[in-house]
């Protein structure tokens, strides 16, 4: 009898094994680690695989901003790049070289000798607006190796199995976009590029779809006029971050040699470059009509000296550390006339930009401002332009034409006024019918008192009182997460851009393959990029 049992029970656990429907319900299932969602959506995996450990989706791009010193990368979706990467002596090292680590923290503060400005700062940046001054196969150089690095050892992905975007600025001259792309397409193998406008970008990240975006970068500083995503004008000016840093590196250099002395500023530096940027980056500052401001002001900072930054301080006046900001963004003393057009102070270059633009979009424009770039951190500098810019539109109000006659006019216009006689008192005369006095007993007409009532306009308020009334013609600034982080925005709607390059017809033609658009198509009004048509040519769009 036991037996008999025993074989039954066994037949049955054999049944209940072979049957898949008795397989479901007979145990419950092993514990087990649950698979990560990807950034897609899709949690399907096979059974036998192990879940992913990445939150990241194959087919994801891979978002580059390249600027003259500074290379961001990262993923689409993010909120901030992966890894930024320079492109001075320190980052061009070879294998074995330790000179960064021998030199101490902030490097060598002290130069041997003397060195003229434009070539302390030659080697820190990747380009320069004029393109007879830059070597091109150094760029490419650079550029590859930037890539593969960046690839390498933070993206940890193969380059040119995912989409590729580039975020540049509209101003970026023809000779350097075609040795970038060529270096891009030639070395690796990407299906194509897209192109993105920096500012754009950075009017995308604060949210906005028409912006005032004021760049301060290192070679230039550029203000963009954004209407309905598209760029209606742009401005430059010299006036940037190189400018300053080389006007801080004659201070410093003339108070290391005279022990803090006022004295006049060299023409040569003879203060290492890391040294001079990390006293920018802390301490340089601009001045306001704050009073705590000028109180701190006049006390004395120490900061490491040139000479021995690791033991020995160099005793500075606070408010000297201002004078660089001061004369390199604002120009002070200098008449607007004496000034070239691309050597404006930043307060001009604003009030410029609005000036081109038509009523409307200067409206809304102003009310935008966007400031970004390196020069944007500076403390007080942002406030101190919307300070000058206002009493710029004060002075002048929107109207171009200005000068010595103008004056001239306006004076003896006010001169008339004045001696003009003043009008008999009609505080005798009756009232008549259709007519009130005022409080000053003046005959006032009832019809210049009431303003016009607009029923149209009454009755589309009526009907959207719940929409919010766009803010116009005041001057105000919003904060922007960057270009990157706009270009990251954009790109994960997964709609194509207005300069989106393939690879085969770049190689076949170059940039001259781009072709003009004349029929101006009309973006999209929620993303301000093309989202579909004719795809047989493609266009340089703003770098054209």
């Amino acid at each position: 009898m036991t037996n008999e049992t025993a074989s039954m029970s066994a037949s049955k656990r054999t049944s209940a094994t072979s049957s898949p429907r008795h397989n479901q319900t007979a145990r419950p299932a092993l514990p087990h680690t649950p698979q990560q969602p990807t950034r897609s959506g899709s949690t399907s995996f096979a059974s036998n695989t192990s879940p992913s450990p990445s939150f990241r989706s194959e087919d994801d791009a891979i978002i580059f901003e390249i600027g003259a010193r500074w290379l961001r990368a990262g993923f689409e979706g993010s909120s901030a790049p992966v890894c930024v990467v320079g492109f001075g002596p320190e980052e061009s090292r070879r294998a074995g070289d330790y000179r960064g680590w021998i030199q101490g923290s902030i490097g060598a503060a002290r130069l041997p000798q003397p060195v003229n400005a434009e070539d302390w700062v030659r080697a820190y940046e990747l380009w320069r607006p004029d393109s007879r001054e830059v070597d091109l196969g150094l760029v490419e150089d650079k550029i590859e190796r930037s890539f593969r690095e960046t690839y390498n050892q933070y993206l940890l992905t193969d380059a040119g199995t995912s989409r590729l975007v580039l975020v540049l600025p509209s101003l970026m001259p023809h000779l350097l976009l075609s040795s970038l792309l060529s270096t891009l397409f030639s070395r690796w193998r990407f299906p194509s590029v897209t192109l993105l406008s920096s500012a754009t970008m950075s009017a995308t990240a604060a949210g906005l779809r028409s912006a005032l975006v004021v760049d301060i970068g290192w070679a230039e500083t550029t203000a963009t006029a954004i209407y309905e995503y598209r760029e209606m004008a742009t401005k430059r000016t010299t006036r940037s971050m190189k400018t300053l840093m080389q006007e801080t590196g004659r201070l410093l250099t003339g108070l290391a040699s005279n022990a803090g002395h006022d004295t006049e500023t060299p023409h040569e530096i003879s203060v290492g470059f890391a040294y001079c940027e990390e006293v920018v980056s802390r301490f340089a500052w601009c001045k306001t009509e704050d009073h705590e401001a000028f109180n701190e002001a006049s006390k004395t900072l120490a900061i490491p000296s040139p000479a021995n930054p690791e033991q020995e301080y160099m005793d500075v006046p606070f408010s000297r550390l201002s004078e660089p900001t001061e004369k390199v963004m604002f120009a002070p003393g200098i008449s607007e006339h004496e000034l070239d057009d691309e050597e404006k102070s930043l307060p001009l270059l604003v009030y410029n930009t609005l000036l081109a633009l038509p009523p409307d979009a200067r409206g809304t424009c102003m009310s935008r401002i966007v400031f970004v770039g390196g020069g944007s951190r500076i403390p007080g500098l942002r406030h101190r332009i919307l300070k000058e810019v206002s009493g710029l539109i004060d002075r002048h109000g929107w109207s171009p034409i200005r000068g010595k006659a103008l004056e001239r006019q306006r004076q003896r216009l006010e001169q008339l006024k004045l001696s003009a006689p003043k009008p008999p008192d009609d505080t005798q005369k009756p009232e008549t019918n259709g007519e009130a006095s005022s409080t000053d007993g003046d005959i006032v007409d009832p019809s210049k008192e009431v303003p016009e009532i607009d029923f149209v306009e009454q009755k589309l308020r009526r009907l959207n009182k719940e929409i919010p009334v766009p803010v116009q013609g005041v001057l105000r600034e919003i904060e922007s997460l960057g270009p990157w982080a706009g270009a990251s925005l954009a790109t994960s709607l997964k709609i194509r851009g207005m300069v989106e390059i393939e690879r085969e017809k770049f190689l076949q033609h170059g940039l001259a393959g781009a072709t003009r658009d004349t029929d101006h198509p009309v973006p999209d009004r929620r993303s301000g990029l093309r989202s579909g048509g004719d795809r047989s040519s493609w266009t340089l769009a703003g770098w054209a």
